[in-house]
């Protein structure tokens, strides 16, 4: 292996909470009550799809109020980062090995490029990345492997040997679509049954088993 691509959002931080604060937040402004079970289910989309397919299950289509709540929701999120962020345990350790190892580390998120650049500067980790991609680098989200070959490619890495790290399924079957050997860790919010179904090729309970990562 020559590469590691992380996603962001339940692998390097724990984000849920705050992401389902905003989604909340954003559709309660136009008197719709999110449901915590929709963004459990979509987990890992992009969330222009998230948003789309909630304002479709309540009978409404409007490509102009979804671009309107990608932007409210997005904007309310990068707020509560600024007080509500923090690494996930065996994070920072993780990258450090990595790094010393001489790895090269990408991080692929479904995140907008601000909202990465926010998290990078929030946690000060700016310094182990050598490149990432955003969702608003791609046209299809997760499960489409897009968003993995994208940062391979900026790494200049072949998939073949890139490990991608994922806490989703849709992560998880990204990354299996790219051609990548794939991590899954049950730090977000899939089950350890919900991900063995989709086949990553470890399971690890947290990045604190760094070690391991190089096992595959």
């Amino acid at each position: 292996m020559k590469a590691f691509i992380f996603d962001k959002d339940g692998v390097l931080v724990e984000t849920f909470n705050i992401h389902l604060k905003a989604y909340k937040k954003a559709f309660e402004e136009i008197g719709l009550n999110f449901k915590e079970e929709h963004l459990l289910k979509n987990y890992g989309r992009k969330r222009k799809d998230i948003i789309k397919s909630f304002l479709e299950e309540n009978g409404i289509v409007s490509e102009e109020l979804v671009e309107k709540l990608v932007k409210r929701k997005e904007e309310l999120y990068r707020k509560f980062v600024e007080t509500e962020l923090k690494l996930l345990p065996g994070v920072l350790n993780c990258l450090k090995y990595l790094k010393r190892k001489g790895y090269k580390i990408g991080l692929a998120s479904s995140s907008s490029k601000e909202t990465i650049k926010q998290f990078m500067r929030v946690t000060k980790t700016e310094s182990f990345f050598d490149a990432f991609t955003s969702g608003d680098e791609v046209k299809e989200g997760k499960p489409n492997p897009e968003i993995f070959l994208k940062c391979a490619e900026k790494l200049g890495v072949e998939p073949k040997d890139c490990v991608v790290i994922e806490d989703s399924v849709h992560g998880v079957e990204a990354a299996k679509k790219a051609g990548m050997k794939c991590v899954a860790v049950l730090t977000g919010k899939h089950s350890r049954k919900d991900l063995e179904k989709v086949k990553p090729d470890l399971i690890l309970e947290s990045l604190e088993d760094c070690r391991s990562l190089e096992c595959i």
